[in-house]
């Protein structure tokens, strides 16, 4: 092999995935252009639980369109961004891992949407309702439209990822890491976990906090019966291999 043979794949690698960043960003950046011109629109869909907003500084209006146009373009660049991240890996997986992968695919998009939307239907609302509770007519609200935008994001994205612990769980039984059977012994330590981890992903009101937690509760439980039947599968497909 003449010197240097061995390190063209790991340049062609690096240079395909030069490749998939700079598509990836061109979408971003393209889809937050065209997200600009919508971001009146997007701003009152996250203000709906919310009487007015104010800007307290002259380019806080301006640069909250801004971080809605930023989030907007990469909330529709996700297909983009999974699509770059498949072709990528895709040439070194075999037919069996493809299929799982497609698999872990789908449930991570759709895992991903049913948290951001439990969090704008029920989380964000009861989390705005409590918190406004506190006003009296000593303490009036005027909210800021950059801090609103913040606060409604951040909610919304740690739904989102927080939503996607099924999967994590399950990777990591497949991976031997942890198994079924030690979930359900160390139930309690993994719950008080979830409790702190939402506690730290939510602001500092218990409202939100048990709004995450509970829903994480379920779908712990719901992650233990999908481990144990990744589980069986891997021990079937094991057995299927020795035997050949």
């Amino acid at each position: 092999m003449p010197p240097g043979d061995e390190k063209r794949p790991f340049l062609e690698h690096l240079e395909e995935l030069r490749k998939r960043i700079i598509l990836v960003l061109i979408s971003v950046i393209l889809l937050s252009a065209l997200s600009y011109t919508y971001s009146e629109k997007i701003l009152g869909f996250l203000a709906r639980y919310v009487d007015s907003l104010v800007f307290i500084s002259p380019q806080e209006a301006f640069l909250s369109y801004l971080k809605i146009s930023l989030f907007s373009g990469l909330v529709l660049s996700v297909p983009v961004i999974l699509f770059n991240a498949l072709k990528f890996i895709w040439v070194a997986l075999n037919k069996r891992e493809k299929s799982i992968f497609i698999a872990y695919l789908i449930a991570g998009i759709l895992l991903f949407g049913v948290g951001i939307s439990f969090s704008y239907y029920i989380a964000l609302p009861a989390a705005i309702n409590f918190l406004l509770s506190f006003s009296s007519d000593l303490i009036r609200p005027f909210i800021s439209v950059a801090r609103y935008i913040s606060f409604s994001i951040f909610l919304i994205l740690a739904f989102g990822v927080a939503f996607e612990t099924p999967l994590f769980i399950v990777l990591l039984t497949r991976l031997g890491i942890v198994s079924s059977r030690t979930l359900r012994k160390q139930r309690r330590y993994f719950i008080i976990l979830l409790f702190i981890i939402s506690a730290m992903l939510t602001p500092p009101d218990v409202i939100t906090q048990i709004l995450l937690a509970v829903p994480l509760i379920v779908l712990y439980e719901i992650s233990i019966l999908f481990a144990r039947i990744a589980e069986r599968k891997d021990r079937h497909v094991t057995g299927r291999t020795n035997r050949k």
